[in-house]
């Protein structure tokens, strides 16, 4: 493909969303999923980055159909905030330096070595001695 019609084509896919249209069976694993086209290969093929996925496709320009920005995804129903905010209020004895997951047995590891490590000496306000002179 010449380098002309690559770049012009860089300039209008680039950055925009599409979606895959077309019934060859290569596509199937794309229907009805947004992605964001990254790039042009030289090619003259799209590089193509699903919102499910984070790997890139290498997909045929005729197959894409360019689309608006997806809305973002809307977070859970109030109630299930509410509900987590309630817990909460309920079991102040839980001290709040633990961390809400559960952690690994390397970051345990981790913090258990840290624990035994000896605290560094602090230095003194206090100038330092001249060495005693003998003699």
């Amino acid at each position: 493909m010449h380098p002309d019609r690559v770049e012009r084509l860089r300039l209008e896919y680039t950055d925009q969303y599409v979606v895959v249209e077309g019934d060859r069976p290569q596509l199937v694993r794309y229907r009805g999923k947004v992605g964001q086209v990254r790039t042009i290969n030289a090619n003259g093929r799209a590089l193509v980055e699903f919102e499910s996925d984070r790997g890139r496709y290498d997909l045929e320009l005729d197959y894409l159909k360019v689309v608006d920005k997806p809305k973002p995804k809307e977070p859970p129903a109030k109630e299930a905030k509410a509900k987590p905010a309630a817990s909460e209020q309920a079991a102040p004895s839980q001290p709040p330096s633990e961390p809400k997951t559960k952690l690994s047995e390397l970051e345990l590891a981790r913090q258990q070595k840290d624990a035994e490590k000896p605290k560094p000496i602090e230095p003194s306000s206090e100038p330092p001695r001249e060495p005693e002179k003998s003699g």
